[in-house]
């Protein structure tokens, strides 16, 4: 799935920043699909490891059907004390503020300590993508429902636990769910609606190595205003492959 927005970019002059709704709307989706399978009632959200801004960014406003009260489990470190800052922006805010009741496990054990309290239903990932499949794995092993960032996985070796994965979920009734809506926004819709169209986008070139036939930029910024709290995003390179780093970018 194309991704969730990586910001809100701060507005220009006299312009109002415009919130950022669609981690809301993937949860509500979620809820849809929860419905429809008997699952109707309060559900809990459970923040694993936060290694990356998305994860806060379901709880950027309040959902009907969600607790105010949610969990996080994580190492100690930087990256839990910045999610934790940004879910105290949402409820400090003054426009329309938030009010999320966090309760949070920060010891070594933080991933055993949530599958064996497992105080709530759903289990929201974003951050490091090394081994993120085997954790959603041991989540819907233990009946919990899974809104994971992408990707889930990082190589070709993964794609046979990725499908085992959603075998077992489907067999287990739980829901595990791309955390990424940009392929259902409606100007990617009518995007791909175009260029599958041969009499409005004709047909495709083949192309080369040498030249291709379509090319892709990507412009990401370093430092951005997400739900009004600035944020900087951590680059890590080197040159030799075994001080290589997972980075969540």
């Amino acid at each position: 799935m194309g991704s969730l927005p990586s910001a809100d970019h701060p507005p220009g002059p006299g312009k109002r920043q415009r919130p950022n709704r669609r981690a809301c709307l993937v949860l509500a989706a979620v809820f849809w699909l929860w419905s429809g399978l008997g699952l109707a009632g309060e559900f809990t959200l459970i923040t694993l490891d936060p290694g990356h801004f998305h994860a806060a960014l379901f709880q950027r406003e309040m959902l009907a059907g969600v607790a105010e009260e949610a969990f996080v489990y994580a190492p100690l470190g930087p990256e839990v004390v910045a999610h934790l800052g940004r879910v105290a922006a949402f409820n400090a805010r003054p426009d329309q503020p938030t009010h999320w009741r966090l309760r949070v496990y920060t010891g070594p054990d933080f991933e055993a300590r949530m599958l064996g309290e497992r105080p709530g239903q759903i289990v929201v990932m974003s951050g490091r993508n090394r081994g993120k499949i085997e954790r959603i794995q041991r989540c819907v092993r233990a009946g919990l429902h899974v809104l994971a960032d992408k990707p889930w996985v990082i190589g070709e070796a993964d794609l046979p636990t990725l499908r085992a994965v959603l075998e077992e979920a489907e067999a287990r009734g739980v829901v595990v769910y791309d955390a990424m809506t940009q392929r259902f926004e409606v100007t990617a819709r009518v995007q791909r609606a175009l260029v599958n169209d041969p009499e409005v986008f004709g047909t495709a070139l083949l192309g080369s190595f040498t030249e291709p036939a379509v090319t892709i930029e990507s412009l990401h910024y370093l430092f951005k205003v997400v739900g009004a709290c600035p944020t900087c995003v951590r680059l890590g390179f080197s040159t030799s492959p075994s001080k290589a780093r997972d980075l969540p970018t």
